[in-house]
């Protein structure tokens, strides 16, 4: 991989249409024709734009797949675009390595609350820029390493945002950590959602960001009426488990070889409800433990799991999400959430 210059400039470029090939483009060769963090404002019919944000990770692709499909068929019909659309492509030098980002970089989903990168300068800009004139809403595009279901996220508890959220689907997180991601940002602007797309590129992921943004582009407003349904699964998530940057990691009871361990089917917990003593890995004699920290960042790993043995185990009923297998994004991110039940008031 390229080695990043630590002082080098960082800023958005500007597009009014689309760059040349970006219809046909491969993902990993967008940088040829993307010269860094790119706003792309397209016009169509109705003001104000729809936002969205794809490749903040460089190996979470459903939506820039999904926006290739979405504007090809426009394309090919020769329609116009029935609102504004404008999209952010975030790190397309990681996507041309297919990783969530180059060793060096910040994780540009990490830098939109202020910092010292030259990325969080240009988060700045971006977040000015936005805030100039009004936003119909806002979406910011993702993928799971791990196997998840396909979920929307909210930071508010708007009906507008999760309204928008639950066009992708009946499964939604609201969460306030952490803060520095860009949904958050946007939050402050206009009705906004996440979405988690499972597994980058897959058929399903993609095709509801297709549906979804054409929604959007339609839509004269957002609905504000109160959810319900039995089918609606609403969660908060409480608290994020880590590894020590330096833990070696491994998969498989193999204890005395790694510092920690987990089960070679570990992300099949996602999502599920599991008992006190479920046992999520193994620890190392003397190798350092899981850190879990709540929303305030304290410690609170004694009110969630313990060691038995080389055994690691939950304490407590525990709801886990995005628990992976990728030990990079592990190591870069975290092992997992930890998620409660949100009861929404009707």
């Amino acid at each position: 991989m390229d080695t990043l210059d630590p002082d080098r400039p960082t800023h958005i470029r500007h597009l009014d249409r689309l760059p040349r090939g970006f219809l046909d483009c491969p993902v990993n060769r967008l940088d040829t024709i993307l010269d860094g963090p790119t706003l792309i404002r397209l016009r169509g019919e109705r003001q104000p734009p729809l936002f969205v944000s794809i490749l903040l990770h460089g190996n979470e692709v459903s939506g820039f797949l999904a926006l290739q499909i979405l504007l090809r068929d426009f394309h090919e019909k020769n329609l116009p675009l029935p609102r504004d659309l404008w999209i952010f492509v975030g790190n397309v030098e990681a996507a041309r390595y297919g990783v969530r980002r180059l060793p060096g970089q910040p994780d540009y989903n990490r830098i939109w609350a202020g910092g010292e990168h030259p990325e969080c300068r240009m988060a700045e800009q971006l977040l000015e820029e936005l805030s100039s004139q009004p936003l119909f809403a806002a979406l910011d595009v993702h993928n799971n390493s791990g196997r998840n279901p396909i979920y929307g996220c909210v930071n508010r508890l708007d009906p507008r945002y999760l309204n928008i959220a639950r066009k992708l689907s009946n499964t939604l997180v609201y969460f306030t950590e952490p803060h520095e991601v860009l949904g958050m940002a946007l939050s402050r602007l206009c009705p906004t959602a996440t979405f988690e797309c499972g597994i980058s590129g897959l058929a399903e992921g993609i095709n509801r960001v297709v549906r979804v943004v054409n929604e959007l582009l339609v839509e004269e407003g957002i609905s504000d009426a109160t959810l319900v349904g039995e089918d609606l699964h609403v969660f908060h998530t409480v608290a994020r488990i880590t590894v020590d940057e330096t833990a070696s990691l491994g998969f498989g009871e193999q204890t005395r070889r790694y510092d920690l361990c987990f089960p070679e089917d570990l992300e099949s917990l996602n999502f599920r409800y599991l008992q006190p003593g479920t046992l999520l890995g193994w620890k190392a004699p003397g190798s350092p433990g899981l850190t879990v920290r709540d929303n305030d960042g304290r410690d609170v790993h004694q009110d969630y799991i313990r060691y038995e043995n080389e055994r690691i185990l939950t304490r407590r009923p525990c709801l886990l999400s995005m628990l992976t297998a990728d030990i990079t994004v592990i190591h870069q991110d975290c092992l997992c959430y930890i998620m409660e039940p949100y009861p929404l008031q009707t």
